[in-house]
């Protein structure tokens, strides 16, 4: 059987208020073409569908008229990733029918009540798919307790799920016959991070161990941008598909593609990648006017970050700097100028390149302003649960009513007659 595997796309992403909706037609378009050249008998897709978990109406009608043109090709398994939401993959799943060839994999499921799904190929060959969408922490976790359980309780949960899906997943399996993969939205130590990954998701302890992987043929991994095969320390052959577009600068330069595998029962998987064009390319210029000048036959149609270096503050710098590179679309220019205070994040200011969500920005809000009465690593904690609740559409609860007034000395010293 033939399986062509995609993932993260992100649809109704914005990099520095510039959408890339005319980005993702491209690479869209690319996949379709690419499905019908290469006629796989599955085609799955292992999480982040969207980029918000409320998208906008014009990217639910792209991502429904993609998959309803890739399912007329063959069946569709849609995972769940962190940026999707549950409700909304429901919602399509109810809209679609009982008889979709769209599989919305909107949570965690039971093995043995929609955990395995089993699709026919070619003669008697069947191949079973064991899938498991990306897993919330606080969900499943107390993490009000021990943050040096954080990782390691997370890990423990994830490789139960796993060994209960791989448990389903080989009961009475012919290899003669039929095939065993597994799909899921997952941040796998040893994973080379691409960077534009929400830095909340992929935090140390959202990490998940190889070990549990389910002895498959193929595991469709999602969640991490930068294409790869899974980390050495898999004894499983599986590939991370990557996001289809560079998302932002924290991929610059990266390579897309889909995965395409040939699977047959009792054999390795023969894997192919399908590269894609990635869309418009991220670049990024520091340098001299002139300098740009020489390099503008190159730039082309590209996303661009330009820093100038000038001797003296040029108001018209911008303007020049669109002059002579007409054709691409330029997010930012800045002024390298000696006694100039520059605007540009550092590698030690942001993690190579990429944009700072929600909780970095929150967290150098209070780098900068403090916190006047609980400590602020407290609040930081706060504010990163709150906005878990909100993408897993949950009521939040403090512990305390009083946590964000309590004043910091009651955290700090215990109440004496001297000190109450």
């Amino acid at each position: 059987m033939r399986v062509l595997h995609t993932s993260d796309w992100h649809l109704g992403r914005v990099l520095h208020k510039e959408s890339r909706a005319q980005d993702h037609d491209t690479v869209l378009a690319e996949i379709i073409t690419i499905a019908c050249t290469d006629k796989p008998d599955l085609i799955v897709h292992s999480g982040d569908l969207f980029d918000h978990a409320r998208p906008s109406n014009p990217d639910m009608e792209k991502a429904l008229l993609v998959l309803q043109e890739l399912e007329t090709i063959a069946p569709v398994v849609v995972l769940r990733g962190n940026h999707d939401s549950a409700s909304l993959f429901r919602l399509f799943a109810t809209a679609a029918g009982p008889y979709s060839r769209i599989h919305w994999v909107d949570s965690p499921r039971d093995p043995k009540n929609g955990g395995v799904l089993r699709f026919p190929g070619p003669g008697d060959t069947v191949l079973r798919l064991a899938v498991l969408p990306f897993v919330h922490a606080n969900r499943h976790l107390n993490m009000l307790g021990d943050p040096d359980r954080w990782q390691s309780a997370y890990a423990e949960r994830i490789g139960a799920m796993e060994r209960e899906l791989a448990e389903e997943l080989l009961r009475d399996f012919d290899p003669r016959r039929e095939i065993a993969m597994f799909a899921a939205h997952l941040h796998l130590n040893g994973a080379n991070l691409a960077h534009s990954e929400r830095a909340a998701h992929i935090a140390d302890y959202y990490a998940t161990d190889t070990a549990h992987i389910p002895a498959v043929s193929y595991a469709a991994f999602g969640h991490i941008h930068k294409p790869q095969p899974l980390p050495p320390s898999s004894k499983v052959t599986g590939h991370y598909a990557g996001s289809p577009i560079q998302l932002d600068f924290g991929e610059l330069g990266e390579r897309k593609s889909v995965v395409l595998v040939d699977l047959e029962p009792g054999r390795p998987a023969d894997i192919n990648l399908r590269e894609l064009s990635g869309g418009r390319q991220l670049r990024r210029f520091h340098g001299t006017l002139d300098q740009l000048r020489a390099e503008a036959a190159v730039v082309g149609g590209d996303l661009c970050h330009v820093t100038i270096r000038t001797d003296a503050p040029d108001p018209t710098l911008s303007e020049q700097v669109r002059a002579i590179i007409p054709d691409a679309t330029v997010l930012e220019v800045f002024t390298d100028c000696p006694g100039q205070k520059l605007q540009i994040v550092t590698p030690e200011e942001g993690a190579a390149g990429a944009e700072p969500g929600l909780p970095e920005l929150f967290d150098h809000y209070l780098a900068t302003h403090g916190s006047k009465t609980v400590p602020a690593e407290q609040v930081s904690r706060a504010f990163a649960d709150i906005l878990s609740c909100v993408e897993e559409e949950r009521p939040f609860v403090l512990p305390g009513e009083d946590i964000l007034t309590q004043p910091l000395a009651a955290h700090s010293h215990p109440s004496t007659p001297e000190n109450p």
